[in-house]
């Protein structure tokens, strides 16, 4: 059971393993929705990549008393840097968050990344020629889009962000999606899969096309667990790196990282495995 941030305060959820023993120590895991990757609410509420990665890791880290929280990303990224004791699956290392949090092996991937558009709009978009994000965060400024706050997507992507920010930021994915859908964006930078989870979730599966670029990365983006780097951090990120390594080599396990893959990206997925396994 997971509960939100509210005005009250955080309200910490039951339990995922276990009840409570006196010596157990605490993780809580930090969540929001992220589809197909987290699913907070909804018919396909915790069945995502990353909640099921939660859920198996929950089960094997005995001695800890496991509780989620639902919370926006860019407050578990305030958190971590006060300290707070918590972790989020499918966190993505750059030397900046290495300056407070500590990461583990590699749980998952995001692959491929893309430049989505609504599908009405393709052609349009198209008479531009060959897509370059520099030049649609520079060129053509006109065509709006928007970011998720606190989010590193892949390092020559962030970089462009960085140098040339959008005027717009959002702290969830579908609204963003909402908003391409109606008009009030151009485009988003976006992992196909999101992208096609977010148009069946609105009631329109073929709305949206993901359209290659020139920046996009050729191998994928590793998701990790990310915990607070304090020693509390090490000590859980260590225990996990020794679940994973026995597990990501199992056929059970590839089937968590393939769900949810659209049919025409499994093949990509699958050829990156191998690199995925040797990742550290």
């Amino acid at each position: 059971m997971v509960k939100r941030w509210g005005l009250a305060g955080l309200v910490v959820a039951l339990a995922l393993s276990a009840p409570v023993r006196a010596e157990d120590k605490q993780i809580t895991w930090s969540v929001y929705d992220a589809a197909p990757f987290m699913m907070t609410e909804g018919t396909d509420q915790n069945t995502g990549i990353f909640d099921r990665i939660r859920q198996l890791l929950s089960d094997r880290l005995t001695g800890y008393a496991h509780s989620t929280l639902t919370v926006p990303f860019p407050r578990i990224i305030t958190s971590l840097k006060n300290g707070a004791e918590w972790c989020f699956v499918g966190g993505v290392k750059t030397p900046e968050r290495e300056s407070f949090a500590v990461f583990s092996r590699p749980v998952a991937m995001f692959y491929p990344l893309r430049v989505v558009v609504r599908a009405a709009n393709r052609a349009r978009v198209e008479t531009l020629g060959a897509l370059s994000l520099r030049n649609l965060l520079t060129e053509h400024r006109s065509l709006r889009t928007s970011i998720l706050r606190n989010r590193a997507i892949a390092p020559a992507v962030d970089a462009l962000f960085r140098q040339y920010p959008p005027s717009q930021t959002h702290s969830e994915f579908g609204e963003a999606f909402r908003m391409l859908l109606n008009d009030r964006l151009d485009y988003l930078v976006e992992f196909s899969s999101i992208a096609a989870y977010n148009a069946r979730q609105i009631g329109e599966p073929d709305a949206f096309v993901g359209l290659p670029f020139a920046e996009e990365n050729q191998e994928p983006v590793f998701a990790r667990v990310m915990c607070a780097g304090t020693p509390w951090g090490r000590e859980v990120v260590a225990r996990i790196d020794a679940v994973l390594a026995e597990e990501r080599p199992s056929p059970a396990y590839r089937q968590i990282v393939e769900a949810w893959t659209a049919d025409e990206d499994l093949p990509r997925i699958r050829a990156v495995y191998d690199t995925f396994l040797a990742s550290d």
